[in-house]
């Protein structure tokens, strides 16, 4: 494969760093579950970036070599101020409330009509029987969280 060279400004690279880190914070939440020869090879092409961004003085001052994973990352005073980590909190959260919600009607729907009848629908019909259900707890979420959400455990569990 042909090599392509690749001109940046300090600050592109310093994102194109970032969006590095992104990609790795979301490979070691999946990467077991994901094919081992595409995520290792933009697992490698990642630390590569970042190898790279290290030398540029006004990044490297950012950065240090990770103990826990080997390779250069930036540092824990910068990740905590800078914006792929508050993208990162973002997508979290959105997925968090996303999965609880569907997740709670998808619960509620089996509950009144059966697992099994749940299970021969079409998701579309699925999605339809669903939706205001949907709609109520995204409602609520947004208003109060979970606050006042009630999960009842069996008295094994409690």
């Amino acid at each position: 494969m042909s090599k392509v060279t690749l001109e940046l400004t300090e600050g592109e690279m310093r994102d194109l760093a970032e969006m590095s880190a992104v990609v790795l914070a979301l490979l070691g939440q999946v990467m077991q579950d994901m094919p081992a020869a595409r995520s290792n090879a933009w697992q490698r092409l990642c630390v590569e970036l970042l190898k790279a961004a290290r030398g540029i003085p006004s990044i490297a001052s950012d950065m240090e070599m990770n103990p826990e994973c080997g390779y250069w990352y930036f540092r824990r005073p910068y990740v905590e101020e800078a914006y792929f980590s508050d993208l990162l909190d973002e997508y979290r959260d959105s997925v968090f409330w996303e999965e609880l919600v569907l997740r709670v009607a998808q619960q509620s729907l089996e509950e009144t009509m059966g697992r099994e009848a749940v299970e021969v629908m079409s998701e579309d019909e699925r999605r339809r029987r669903s939706s205001s259900m949907e709609k109520a707890l995204w409602n609520e979420v947004t208003r109060h969280g979970i606050d006042r959400m009630l999960f009842m455990l069996p008295d094994n569990d409690a």
